[in-house]
């Protein structure tokens, strides 16, 4: 019976030290004499410096002013017709040239330590001010990081994604390389002009429908070089770069000097293509937008309504499909709410979808728009694209089927044919104190100068 009791008495002590079986301030007895062990590291779980790619691939210039101007030349005249009769003097010419102007972008935000907060002993011995510091330089450097790609991207022009600056809405942030290579294509003020008759005028946005392939490189780099670019490197979405390794399964294989293979695949950070080596490389900053952003409730934007209308058309939707719907509204502070869903049925093969959108009382810049696939649920709808506010009652998005929900884009650059402007590095500046806290504005402030897209 004593031993027993023993045993008893020992498998509670075990458990007992094991874990608490009531909140540290109701522990009695042995519990309560534990000796706590907490790692003396902080364990982050967000991106980090590494996760920072684009910023550093491209070389930083200072600024100087408010207001960056460069010149772009667009031709040497018009192609052709040099060639004359024997004494002809031939005809005038004239350069094509044009002033770009880019406007600085300012991005800051506050933090508040206490007093109290920057005396205490830390877990990693990290005073709080100095924590919050390094939190804010690398908040600050994703949102430059993620602008330096989509910045003002996916804005919809009755449909169709085209990075028409008319119907970009007035936003402080800057315009990425997404919107600046959809331009690209409708606005001859970024296009060569003198092989415009022999191709170069060819889109180069191309549309990859869902799986990256190997074809698709070449084709992109082969755009590239229409327009007389040397775009090598190809960013993409994490899952789009691991759907594209996947075509090297299942693949013959090269023994070298007869030596066993210990390697089931292949690691392709590099495509050959007719103009070169394209490398690959994945950046979280462009993965596909799955759902709303988390809303800042005391001073965002307030919720949308909407209602939905069909229209004929020749969309890639089919009569008798169901979509699920929701909207929300967006200004420089975040993101709303999402809307109800509404399901939306196809009642003709090849309809247009049209969502009349009513915004809320507050200030609202844009409007997001999520999407299922076909029989989904509300739940599972996926972001599509936005539109700007109309300024009217209610503002008009307008579904071609064109995006698929959740979708992603892949940017192949040539980063000789950018840089980025910083009139401010990472910088701090101490606010008023008015009680036991000190508050803390960060800031940073950069552009992005595209001279070719």
């Amino acid at each position: 019976m004593a031993t027993a009791l023993t045993q008893l008495q020992d498998l509670y002590k075990a458990l007992e030290a094991g874990s608490y079986n009531s909140a540290p301030g109701n522990l009695v007895q042995g519990a309560a004499l534990q000796v706590e062990e907490l790692s003396p590291v902080m364990h982050n779980v967000t991106y980090t410096d590494k996760t920072i790619i684009i910023q550093k691939m491209l070389r930083v210039r200072p600024a100087k002013a408010t207001l960056y101007q460069f010149d772009r030349q667009l031709s040497y005249g018009i192609f052709g017709g040099s060639a004359q009769i024997e004494g002809a003097v031939g005809q005038e010419e004239t350069s094509q040239f044009l002033r770009v102007v880019v406007p600085m972008c300012y991005y800051s935000h506050i933090r508040r330590v206490t007093v109290v907060a920057n005396m205490v002993a830390t877990v990693d011995g990290q005073k709080a001010e100095d924590r919050a510091a390094s939190d804010a330089a690398m908040k600050i450097a994703g949102d430059i990081e993620f602008d330096i790609f989509r910045g003002k991207a996916d804005f919809s022009n009755a449909g169709v994604f085209d990075g028409n600056p008319t119907m970009i809405p007035a936003l402080p942030n800057m315009l990425g390389l997404d919107p600046q290579v959809r331009q690209s294509d409708t606005l001859t003020d970024t296009q060569d002009l003198m092989f415009n008759e022999y191709g170069s005028n060819l889109s180069v946005v191309l549309a990859v429908g869902g799986n990256l392939s190997q074809g698709n490189i070449e084709d992109a780099a082969v755009r590239s070089a229409m327009n007389l670019g040397n775009a090598d490197k190809l960013l993409v979405d994490p899952l789009v770069m691991a759907a594209y390794n996947k075509i090297a399964f299942q693949k013959e294989r090269i023994f070298l000097a007869g030596s066993p293979m210990d390697a089931t695949s292949a690691d392709l950070r590099r495509q050959w293509v007719s103009g070169g080596v394209v490398q690959l490389e994945a950046s979280r900053f462009l993965s596909g937008k799955t759902q709303p952003a988390s809303p800042r409730i005391a001073n965002g934007p307030p919720a949308a309504t909407f209602t939905n209308a069909q229209s004929s058309g020749t969309t890639p939707f089919v009569s008798g499909q169901v979509y699920q719907y929701k909207v929300t509204a967006v200004n420089e502070i975040g993101e709303s709410f999402a809307s109800a869903a509404s399901a939306v049925t196809i009642s003709t093969s090849g309809n247009s979808v049209a969502l009349t959108i009513t915004p809320g009382s507050g200030t609202s810049r844009y409007f997001n728009v999520y999407r299922s696939n076909s029989g989904g649920t509300a739940a599972s709808s996926r972001f599509i694209g936005r539109v700007a506010n109309s300024g009217a009652a209610t503002t008009v998005f307008t579904d071609l089927g064109n995006k698929l929900p959740g979708f992603v884009t892949g940017l192949l650059v040539q980063s000789d044919t950018m840089e980025l402007g910083e009139l401010a590095p990472y910088s701090r500046i101490k606010l008023a104190v008015s009680d036991l806290t000190m508050p803390e504005a960060h800031f940073r402030f950069r552009n992005s100068r595209g001279y070719a897209t």
